[in-house]
């Protein structure tokens, strides 16, 4: 028993400088983040939540007394006396149609157009004798299944992770470490595929009487000439046509008041008035961080009869 013991201290002595080796690289002190765990941490250490209190600074700063405000100046319209040329009737013309003059002559007319006629010379036949395709050539298939055989396989199923524990009565946790779980499965895996011959067989002929085409059909073009008649007819001898005249425009002097200026509105500004204050502000807040600490070994010890991570199977597990 006391060489087992001895054998499993030398082990936890291995064990801790392995873990040395692996530490993580955190600073000592880490802000607090809402709804996560502590920061990462080497086996044997720990983290503890601290309040850090709020700190204040006075500033001097400009507050406005007054607001910038403004009026408006009203400037009247100017006008002058103007005398002008004003349109009474504008320029305009006159039309006056004069009708056409008709004659009555002979004029030849089409009454049928030029137009086409076709008609259809039939296709000319004549039987011969022909080899067609009875059956299709093809393959038979012949196969051979597959083999199987059986192996046997290590599955993990559940990883080595690390677990933090609460030590003491204040907000203060230890990093230990839970070592991965392995299964033994069997299963069937393929030992030889499955394999297929083909052999192929011809096709089978046999010979037909068909009618072959020697001429086809065609359509031939006739063309019928176009008829006309002699009619008489009113024709324009002289055609209608408008004649125009233009009067002109006629204008009136007249005398009237005419706005050179347009009244106007201007903006009169008035600056805004300050005064310079004092007063206490909010630096920076109270906040929450995580301050590292390294965990006392032998409460956790007396507590859990075992330092975390240091039983036999997790010690095993760095044997192997």
């Amino acid at each position: 028993m006391a060489a087992k013991h001895l054998s499993l201290g030398c082990m936890l002595l291995s064990l801790l400088a392995a873990i040395s080796v692996m530490a993580v690289d955190t600073p000592d002190e880490v802000p607090f983040d809402e709804g996560k765990g502590p920061p990462p941490a080497n086996v044997g250490e720990g983290w503890c939540l601290i309040t850090i209190p709020a700190c204040y600074k006075t500033v001097t700063r400009q507050q406005e007394v007054q607001a910038a405000t403004h009026f408006l100046e009203t400037v009247p319209a100017k006008y002058e006396t103007r005398t002008e040329q004003v349109l009474v009737a504008p320029e305009k013309t006159c039309s006056t149609v004069v009708p056409a003059c008709y004659k009555t002559e002979m004029v030849t007319m089409m009454v049928k157009p030029e137009h086409k006629v076709l008609e259809i010379v039939p296709a000319l036949f004549e039987w011969a004798e022909q080899q067609v395709e009875v059956k299709a050539a093809c393959e038979t298939v012949s196969t051979c299944d597959a083999m199987y055989k059986t192996v046997t396989e290590q599955i993990m199923v559940s990883p080595a992770s690390t677990y933090w524990k609460r030590e003491g009565p204040g907000e203060c946790y230890c990093l230990c470490e839970k070592p991965a779980k392995y299964v033994t499965v069997c299963k069937e895996v393929l030992d030889r595929e499955a394999t297929q011959n083909k052999v192929p067989v011809p096709c089978v002929m046999k010979t037909v009487r068909v009618q072959r085409l020697v001429k086809a059909a065609s359509v031939v073009e006739r063309v019928v000439p176009a008829e006309f008649v002699s009619v008489e007819k009113q024709v324009v001898d002289v055609p209608a046509k408008v004649v125009a005249r233009t009067v002109p425009a006629r204008f009136e002097t007249v005398t009237k008041e005419v706005e050179v200026a347009a009244a106007a509105t201007r903006r009169i500004e008035i600056p805004a008035k300050f005064e310079t204050i004092t007063e206490t502000v909010l630096d920076q807040p109270a906040h929450l961080v995580w301050r590292k600490h390294k965990c006392d070994y032998a409460t956790i010890v007396a507590k859990y009869r075992e330092v975390p991570g240091t039983d036999e199977a997790s010690l095993l597990k760095y044997v192997k």
